[in-house]
């Protein structure tokens, strides 16, 4: 059956390869059929396509340590907020695109987590000039541009009000 009701699939398929990549991901929101259709005939690379959201980690202050927040899934496939596979795991100081920025409270090491795959990777301790107590810690990490992640570290001014 064609998606458009008079206009043939393969029809169908052939305008929307002209179109650019983001047009085409737009395109699969406009229906279940065109969704179906660009994911059959592989428009679409499939590691770029938007994934289900498994879950959430919340860092809240009142909290001792995050909370992983999912609805329950009966495939069996689920990701665990249980972050004890990191060493030294203390708290979440950011989050971003699915990895995790986690410091620890004796040594101040700090990790770069996945709690999907449960990897982790220990980062490289600051230069001596960066020995501030004030450091807000940021994590950018885009699967869609690279697969490496980069970590901030910016000296936060603290001033006296008179």
């Amino acid at each position: 059956m064609a998606v458009g009701g008079e206009l043939p699939d393969d029809l169908i398929t052939d305008v929307l390869r002209r179109l650019p990549r983001r047009s085409q991901a737009a395109s699969r929101c406009v229906c279940r059929a065109w969704r179906d259709l660009v994911d059959a005939r592989r428009l679409l690379r499939a590691d770029l396509l938007p994934r289900s959201v498994g879950g959430i980690f919340m860092n809240y202050c009142a909290l001792y340590s995050p909370e992983f927040l999912c609805r329950p899934t009966t495939t069996g496939a689920s990701i665990s907020g249980d972050l004890e596979f990191i060493p030294g795991f203390s708290e979440v100081v950011d989050h971003c695109n699915g990895l995790l920025l986690c410091t620890e409270t004796s040594g101040g090491h700090g990790y770069v987590a996945n709690p999907a795959t449960q990897r982790w990777a220990r980062l490289p301790p600051p230069p001596d000039h960066d020995a501030s107590p004030y450091q807000i810690k940021c994590l950018v990490y885009d699967p869609a541009v690279s697969p490496h992640y980069e970590v901030f570290s910016i000296p936060s001014v603290m001033t006296q009000s008179e």
